[in-house]
């Protein structure tokens, strides 16, 4: 019998340029994947991004991993853009009116509420025991600096913790630079406003104390160091351990089995994950760069071997690990998971404007070293720009995401200024990379921004459903589809023929 051809489109149609069977599994799978990726995608994605597009300053629109091209808003000044992680806003200076009413060195910042507060340090007139009081705004403003209620006696280079809504002032050199055993507790009412301070006799140290650092930990307090009063540099480590009921403090505890690696006197202490750091700080031989570390557990407590159930102890940073240089009542605090030394003196006892950070790992090792950039260090506006403001002996405090350096000696003695820095630089509000991109978002701020984000999260996924639908209804009429589309376009789309769709 003679072959016959078939008739026409009696053949089997192919798809993804005659690759695959058009009516084959495979074809029909991938066609299947694509669909409902475009649901996530437009029922999914899109009013997500509706909604944050709303509420945030900017959106990332893809995967937006690599950007040679950032722009970064003018509120990061000039640092580099995307800003290292770590990195601040570099520091701007106060104006005139919200300086200190005097020069303040080595005297300690306390936060509540919305007050701050400076108290004791040194003056142009010698040891003080004067309190000053500020308050923050929302936005990091000061208001004016006025008096408050003062300490019960003049302390410089006292140490400060808060731990469960109790303010302490530890130690400290007296008028006459003797160490002092006392501990004070800030006196606040309801509204964070200090009345007058308390000295706790529960709590005096087993030794007279000035220059030493307090860590807060979760159950208990830390005091490492300080110098005594026959002048030394000490190596004891101090305890007092919260009442896990009321939440007292209990009296100081010497940790013989914690004793530091070497005494140290006006070092940055404080804790970040489970490590307690101390870095920098001074010894008989002046400013030192090494920086100790003890291990901790979760529950605060001193980090034990499992192989021989002793303490782990301090260690000792390798040089990568130490201080870019010697550094001695440099300021200190946490933020953004990094610790961070700002000023001090150097080895020559010369104030620095110098600032580092570094960002500790799970084994609380400074695997990255200490970082630096020159933008962060310290530096207010003047007639020529940014002028260095070489600060040591600076209270330090973070609030209302700002950090605030308060008085400290400069180069001309003691100073009454202010400076602060936004912990928080900006992320690039554009920024065009390989498979994404960064644009700029509405940042509706509170409830309204919020409520409006839903209802344009709702428009746009209501819109996008009714659009599947109309897809849904051409697709199952495309003969009528193409037919509509023939007549709104006049004939620029041709008609469907009869055999288009047969076989």
């Amino acid at each position: 019998m003679a072959e016959r051809a078939l008739p026409p489109g009696g053949g089997r149609r192919r798809a993804f340029f005659g690759a695959l069977d058009a009516d084959g599994w495979t074809w029909a799978g991938i066609k299947a994947l694509g669909w409902f990726v475009v649901l996530v995608v437009v029922l999914g994605y899109l009013p997500d991004r509706a909604y944050y597009f709303t509420v945030f300053p900017t959106i990332d629109l893809g995967a937006n991993i690599v950007s040679p091209i950032n722009l970064c808003p003018p509120d990061n000044a000039d640092l580099p853009c995307p800003a290292p992680v770590g990195s601040l806003i570099p520091w701007q200076g106060n104006p005139p009116q919200l300086s200190l009413p005097e020069g303040r060195v080595d005297a300690v910042a306390i936060t509540a509420g919305t007050s701050l507060y400076v108290a004791g340090g040194s003056g142009p007139g010698g040891a003080s025991a004067s309190v000053f009081q500020t308050t923050v705004s929302a936005e990091g403003n000061l208001s004016p600096w006025k008096t408050a209620a003062a300490l019960p006696a003049p302390r410089v280079g006292a140490a400060e913790a808060t731990i469960s809504g109790t303010t302490l002032l530890i130690g400290g050199a007296d008028q006459e630079g003797k160490p002092s055993d006392a501990v004070y507790e800030a006196v606040l009412d309801a509204n964070g406003a200090l009345t007058g301070w308390k000295p706790l006799p529960a709590l005096t140290l087993p030794k007279p104390l000035a220059g030493a650092a307090a860590v807060v930990g979760p159950t208990s307090v830390w005091l490492l160091g300080g110098r005594d009063a026959t002048g030394g540099y000490s190596r004891s480590v101090y305890r007092s351990i919260a009442d896990a009921t009321t939440g007292a403090l209990g009296p100081w505890k010497e940790q013989p089995a914690l004793v530091l690696p070497a005494g140290r006197a006006f070092a940055v202490g404080a804790e970040v994950g489970n490590f307690l750091y101390l870095a920098g700080g001074q010894d008989a031989h002046g400013a030192q760069a090494s920086v100790f570390r003890l291990s901790l557990d979760s529950k605060g407590e001193p980090a034990v071997d499992a192989a021989t159930n002793g303490v782990l102890g301090w260690n000792v940073s390798r040089q990568s690990q130490s201080l870019p240089a010697p550094r001695a009542d440099a300021s200190g605090f946490v933020a953004n998971g990094s610790l961070y030394v700002v000023g001090g003196r150097d080895a020559a006892g010369t104030p620095t404007d110098s600032f580092y950070w570094a960002t500790p790992d799970a084994a609380g090792d400074l695997a990255g070293g200490w970082q630096q950039l020159t933008q962060d260090n310290l530096a207010a506006a003047g007639q020529a720009g940014r002028v260095s403001e070489p600060r040591a002996g600076a209270a330090a405090v973070v609030t209302s995401g700002q950090a605030f350096l308060i008085g400290g000696a400069g180069i001309g003695g003691p100073s009454a200024a202010t400076l602060r820095s936004d912990i928080s630089p900006r992320p690039p509000f554009f920024a065009l990379g390989l498979v994404g991109a960064t644009i700029p978002a509405l940042s509706i701020k509170g409830d309204i921004g919020q409520q409006l984000g839903y209802v344009d999260a709702s428009v746009v996924g209501g819109t996008d459903f009714a659009l599947l639908i109309l897809i849904g209804v051409a697709f199952s009429h495309r003969r009528a589809t193409r037919r509509f589309f023939s007549r709104l376009t006049r004939g620029r789309v041709h008609p469907p023929l009869e055999d288009e769709y047969s076989g």
